[in-house]
């Protein structure tokens, strides 16, 4: 289950690109609290405070808790649903937290963890193919899991992982149970040459009855 953080922040009421700009040059984020059942609240947060959560947690997935001090005395469950940096500096620029209610289902993205080694990789020189990093789930705050783990030791080359493989858990997946999670596949180097062989094998049985019909003509032909 995924580890909740606190983070203080403080009410603002004056606007506009200075203000912003000042904001920022106290070390502060300006940023916003909204949700289905809350109106928006225009925050601040410490920079370092925020930076130091972000570097332990993906913001897809965690649940802060939002003390808000000022003229409005409220703390929130929230997640981050957006994050905007500046386009070169590392620097936050502002940032919104969606205010979840309490008892309601939200919808994350959770980030899919392969453990093992294959059998098609130890055995068989086969290659792994992570092909869907992510899983779209529906779930309840409290049960968001910090990340899924995928025991892959008994594939084979050849063989996949689906999501319609993987187990039940206290949530709701949303993403297609057709896509591919995970593969064995043979290396491309190793494929090019098996192919290259199966072909001059094959032309080599097509060439093979034509010399047979060349020599039947030039013994028709004496």
């Amino acid at each position: 289950m995924a580890t909740k953080h606190l983070l203080s922040a403080e009410t603002r009421d004056t606007f506009g690109k200075n203000e912003m700009n000042r904001i920022r040059m106290a070390g502060r984020v300006p940023g916003v609290v909204y949700g289905p059942d809350q109106k928006p609240i225009h925050i601040t947060v410490d920079n370092r405070e925020l930076t130091n959560i972000l570097q332990h947690v993906t913001i897809e997935n965690t649940i802060i808790d939002l003390k808000i001090t000022g003229k409005v005395k409220k703390t929130f469950q929230t997640l981050i649903r957006e994050l905007q940096t500046h386009p070169y500096r590392r620097q936050i620029e502002h940032l919104d937290f969606f205010a979840v209610p309490k008892g309601r289902t939200v919808t994350v993205d959770v980030p899919i963890i392969l453990h093992g080694t294959p059998q098609g990789v130890r055995l068989q020189g086969g290659v792994v193919q992570h092909i869907l990093r992510d899983l779209e789930i529906e779930v309840l705050p409290d049960s968001i899991p910090e990340h899924i783990t995928l025991d892959i030791t008994e594939l084979t080359v050849g063989q996949s992982i689906h999501v319609s493989d993987l187990p039940k858990g206290d949530y709701a997946i949303l993403t297609d149970p057709e896509r591919p999670i995970v593969s064995v596949v043979i290396p491309a180097a190793a494929k090019s040459a098996l192919d290259g062989a199966v072909g001059e094998e094959t032309a080599s049985s097509v060439a093979e009855p034509e010399l047979i019909r060349r020599e039947a003509a030039s013994e028709e032909e004496k």
